[in-house]
């Protein structure tokens, strides 16, 4: 028998790992169906998520005796690590399902050290207390990006690079972040497909679709993107003139229509991932180095602060949540917010929507780009693990198994499928994923000297003059950076 298109989730669970890829007419031959027929499924017809879960793996086969296989998170990062039983939610389901396949295969039990505290903090600061008292309480650590520079410093994990079953060049590691955390020949946070929230906390611009046909952008909105054309000059214009008093009481509030609403704090950190501005950048040698005092990021906090504060049509309450909510209710055409929405606030939205790519500094820049809330998770080894080939294998199969199902049933079966509600959305999320845009400020935000909130700060409180904020941070970031670079160097052996 001849299968066509089959979902991520239901070819992981029918072919078996033997399978291979034939060559030259891109089909996958597996094992016997019920009939006696070869299972033959025709790759060419399955989408991209879809040909993951055909993806063999070169890893032993290991047997671990039963051994817990422990792994130190949030509770409220749970969702990437463990689902105790079948819910019927298929990315529950998928996440039950991806850890009880390791367990089968390398005869371990995966537990999870929970910190219930709600902040990274205080969840990096149990694991660095744990790892510095040598107490030997967990395998692997997943903590918040931004607070995680400090276990990298203070020397608590483990080389990547040196580890004898992880390889960060294989897809479900996402090398466009590891490769940003590396210094020499070191990466100490990586992160891969398990860490779910890399997904979750990708920003997109979500467009009101219904709304858009008021405005006759239906028929070009898409087409600009894929002709290069969606800048934040077009951005700017498209929004700037939009306002409807709605409720007619004279007074511009939540409950008007803009062309434009947002908050004022961690999208606005996404612009410069966006717009391909870095903050530190690697010379010849591997080392980082400032970069971001450029006369583009000049000009860049001041589009941001066209876009943000000049127009009627857009509408930046003091409120974090109010414009998640207005653009639920239909008070806004466009807003700036996380994926995660997508499968929360906006899932009994009334209006279709659609979700976009960040726009491009200009129609020169190859590319779309954006950045996620620097809250996503990255991973570590501590140096005190007891079985340091066991901690290698079992995260190696954790971030294939969630390449292979977990993070197609998120982006596929949920995303694109339930929530996402018109064919052009799914181009718009696979150009959006495409360009995810990473920086080493972003793992060291607490060490070096705010810069990676610079934009942030700036264009909150309505100022363009990066110049003078920049020459009040350079020299404390500077040598924040050199304290980086020595305690890379010093941690080496590692």
């Amino acid at each position: 028998m001849k299968l066509t298109r089959i979902t991520a989730l239901l070819l992981a669970s029918l072919l078996l790992a033997s399978c291979s890829t034939a060559g030259g007419n891109e089909t996958a031959t597996g094992s016997a169906d019920a009939s006696g027929d070869e299972l033959i499924v025709d790759t060419a017809e399955l989408s991209e998520m879809e040909k993951r879960a055909l993806m063999e793996d070169d890893l032993p086969e290991k047997d671990f005796g039963g051994a817990d296989f422990r792994i130190s998170t949030k509770r409220g990062t749970m969702y990437e690590i463990d689902e105790e039983e079948e819910t019927g939610d298929i990315i529950e389901d998928a996440l039950y399902a991806r850890n009880r396949r390791i367990e089968e295969r390398f005869n371990v039990k995966i537990v999870p050290v929970i910190t219930e505290a709600g902040d990274g903090t205080t969840h990096v600061n149990e694991v660095r207390q744990s790892i510095m008292a040598a107490d030997d309480a967990f395998d692997l650590s997943a903590t918040y990006v931004f607070t995680s520079g400090p276990l990298v410093t203070d020397g608590c994990f483990l080389n990547w690079l040196n580890m004898p079953y992880n390889d960060l060049s294989k897809p479900w590691w996402i090398g466009g972040v590891n490769e940003k955390f590396r210094v020499g020949d070191a990466i100490y946070a990586a992160t891969g497909d398990m860490c779910v929230s890399t997904l979750k906390l990708t920003y997109g611009v979500f467009y009101n679709r219904t709304r858009g046909a008021d405005y006759d952008l239906n028929d070009t909105i898409y087409d600009e993107i894929r002709a290069g054309k969606w800048t934040i000059d077009r951005f700017i214009e498209i929004t700037r003139d939009i306002y409807t008093d709605v409720n007619g009481d004279g007074t511009r509030d939540g409950g008007d229509f803009y062309g434009f609403t947002a908050e004022k704090a961690t999208n606005l950190d996404v612009y410069t991932f966006a717009f391909d501005i870095p903050m530190v950048t690697t010379d010849e040698d591997g080392m980082p180095e400032l970069v971001i005092n450029t006369p583009k990021t000049i000009e860049a906090v001041e589009k941001v602060n066209k876009l943000y504060w000049d127009g009627t049509g857009s509408y930046i309450p003091d409120d974090y949540s109010e414009p998640i909510h207005m653009f639920r209710n239909g008070n806004a055409l466009f807003t700036t917010t996380y994926l995660t929405n997508a499968f929360s606030t906006f899932r009994d939205m009334t209006d279709d929507y659609s979700i976009l790519p960040y726009p491009k500094w200009d129609e020169a820049q190859e590319k779309y780009m954006t950045g996620a809330m620097d809250n996503y998770s990255v991973l570590g080894i501590p140096v005190t693990v007891t079985d340091v080939e066991m901690a290698s294998l079992i995260t190696e199969s954790l971030n294939i198994e969630s390449y292979k199902t977990l993070f197609p049933t998120y982006y596929e079966q949920a995303l694109q499928s339930k929530y996402a509600r018109d064919a052009e959305s799914i181009e718009m999320i696979d150009i959006l994923m495409a360009g995810r845009n990473f920086d080493f400020c972003t793992l060291f935000s607490s060490t070096i000297s705010g810069i990676p909130f610079m934009v942030r700060e700036l264009v909150a409180s309505k100022s363009t003059a990066f110049a003078s904020k920049y020459q009040s941070k350079e020299k404390a970031a500077l040598k924040a950076i050199e304290q980086i670079v020595k305690a890379y160097e010093d941690n080496a052996d590692t």
